[in-house]
């Protein structure tokens, strides 16, 4: 089964889980049915084609401008295939792959593929391994995906600091050679950066994030993956328990006895695969975001505007089957419309407005709501 990544307009999503309570893609049954394909969300995946026995992929490193905010204007960033991050690489364990990689910025690159075993020629070291890609050089790599399912990453490695700062680095994920998932009803890529001092999650900050559209009873798999050259980001997410089940895309031993937590430590370079039970007491909506305070910040932390007070690495999770998600999405969308209004004026996309609509729909449901998850 060809699996996509889904990676668009957030607002399109959440708004088509509300109209059909479920997200129906890959043309099979909504998440949580028994036969239902896992979802998969996060950056876009790379165009793979065939040439004999490889699968082959084109990844071309170059400058171009990019948003992290729609209130803000566009930078210079440094990518591939002008996305940030970079496109996913997804094989599977056994695959023969072929990358070609043409360099069009102005100074040497290389390609590394971080945490994957593959011949030292293809280890992608400048200087060291192979010979430096040049402006308007190609290189081929060229290894079998070795049998080690999980998460990884690529990145530049020559003038590492200013090249990874700038944005050259994307996701790279291994599924076992029968294609298995787990049984996830979701499989999420959570890309943390740090670009010219913008916190971002999937190239983007809040609350321009695509956030997690859940039902009650999902179980879901979130790849954390942190590219930042020296950010820790503890990842804390509100009402949910998660359990890791894989690290530098190791799986981790243990079942019933793996580590639980709520708050999970993701160092520069590591990578932690969580699984999380949508179980929350009165369902709702919740935050998954960074515990590094200044990494969630907005332009004005005092503002009762959600997005002014708001900014970087926050992810909004909505469950679909509550009673008051259009008020939910109502906020979220005033969010994201005052950013695009001109200059998010406290108030602009009457965002006030919603959160009084959405508190009020709340205090409705608390007094229904039992006092834990069941």
């Amino acid at each position: 089964m060809k699996r996509r990544w889904i990676a668009g307009s957030w607002l399109v999503i959440a708004l088509a889980a509300f109209a059909a309570v479920t997200l129906t893609v890959n043309g099979g049954g909504g998440a949580g049915t028994a036969d239902a394909a896992t979802q998969y969300f996060g950056p876009k995946e790379a165009d793979v084609t065939q040439e004999e026995d490889y699968k082959v992929v084109h990844l071309i490193s170059s400058k171009f401008m990019w948003q992290f905010r729609d209130d803000q204007e566009p930078v210079e960033v440094w990518g591939y295939n002008n996305q940030i991050p970079g496109p996913t690489l997804h094989f599977r364990a056994g695959d023969k792959v072929r990358i070609y990689y043409r360099n069009d910025l102005d100074e040497a690159s290389t390609i590394h593929w971080h945490g994957l075993i593959v011949p030292n020629s293809m280890d992608g070291v400048g200087l060291l391994t192979q010979p430096p890609v040049m402006p308007g050089e190609t290189f081929v790599y060229e290894f079998d995906i070795p049998n080690t399912p999980g998460t990884f990453m690529y990145h530049a490695h020559m003038n590492d600091m200013e090249q990874i700062g700038n944005g050259l680095s994307g996701a790279f994920i291994v599924d076992p050679r029968d294609g298995g998932d787990g049984g996830y009803d979701q499989d999420h890529v959570m890309f943390m950066q740090t670009i010219k001092g913008h916190f971002l999650i999937n190239g983007k900050e809040f609350p321009n994030i695509e956030p997690y559209i859940v039902k009650k009873g999902d179980e879901i798999r979130v790849r954390m993956i942190n590219i930042g050259p020296v950010d820790l980001h503890p990842m804390h997410f509100h009402g949910h328990f998660v359990k890791e089940i894989s690290r530098d895309g190791t799986a981790v031993r243990g079942g019933d006895a793996a580590r639980v937590e709520n708050t999970v430590l993701v160092a520069p370079g590591q990578t932690i695969d969580v699984a999380v039970k949508m179980e929350a007491p009165g369902k709702g909506a919740w935050l998954f975001h960074c515990h590094i305070i200044s990494h969630v910040m907005g332009p004005d932390g005092k503002s009762l505007n959600i997005a002014l007070a708001n900014g970087g690495m926050i992810v909004p999770v909505a469950y679909s089957d509550s009673d008051n998600f259009q008020d939910i999405v109502d906020v979220l969308t005033a969010a994201v419309e005052s950013l695009k209004e001109g200059g998010i004026a406290p108030g602009s996309g009457d965002v006030t407005g919603a959160i009084q609509e959405m508190n009020s729909s709340m205090a409705g449901m608390s007094a229904a709501a039992t006092p834990a998850a069941q």
